[in-house]
């Protein structure tokens, strides 16, 4: 499965991340740095209270804290272009396999949001550098999402295309069908 860069792009379009909203996140990175250990135990800690969650990390949190401090860190570098979203869709297509049910995914990026807004809130006290900096995380992190999402979304079109040997085509208009 390959990710399709055309919707990835009209949602990039639609959120305006703009080359200003990568010089935000560039500025943000060493100071989102200070705060990204205690932002990774935080969610790994939240994700090790739920048995459906603890159970695909048992043992292996301190790898897993690694990887997600570099995607973290991938946050802040100022580079969205399609790299960026193969990386992500990469990503994507690893919480696909190990099973990891979508609503999880967006559970957590909440977690995120909201630690990297208190990060913000603690660190500029101008209230225009609080919304300007808020502002582009909060694209970038929904851009994450997105290509998280897609992921889950082509995975199970070829699962359905692979189990009823329908062409994903027709799946797609079908889909695209509207309800009466």
């Amino acid at each position: 499965m390959q990710t399709s860069q055309q919707p990835i792009q009209d949602f990039q379009a639609l959120t305006g991340l703009s080359p200003e909203d990568a010089d935000n996140l560039k500025i943000l990175g060493p100071i989102m740095a200070r705060h990204q250990a205690a932002i990774t135990d935080y969610f790994y800690k939240s994700l090790a209270e739920h048995p459906e969650t603890a159970a695909l990390i048992e043992g292996r949190v301190d790898h897993l804290k690694g990887t997600h401090a570099k995607w973290f860190a991938r946050l802040f570098d100022g580079d969205y272009g399609s790299g960026y979203i193969e990386e992500r869709w990469r990503i994507g297509l690893a919480h696909v396999r190990i099973g990891l049910s979508p609503h999880w995914v967006e559970g957590v990026m909440n977690l995120i949001r909201v630690l990297g807004v208190k990060a913000i809130a603690e660190e500029f006290q101008d209230p225009n550098d609080v919304a300007r900096y808020t502002g582009s995380l909060l694209k970038v992190l929904d851009l994450d999402l997105a290509i998280v999402n897609l992921s889950y979304q082509e995975d199970r079109l070829d699962r359905i295309t692979e189990f009823t040997g329908m062409k994903r085509t027709l799946i797609e208009n079908i889909i695209k069908l509207p309800r009466k």
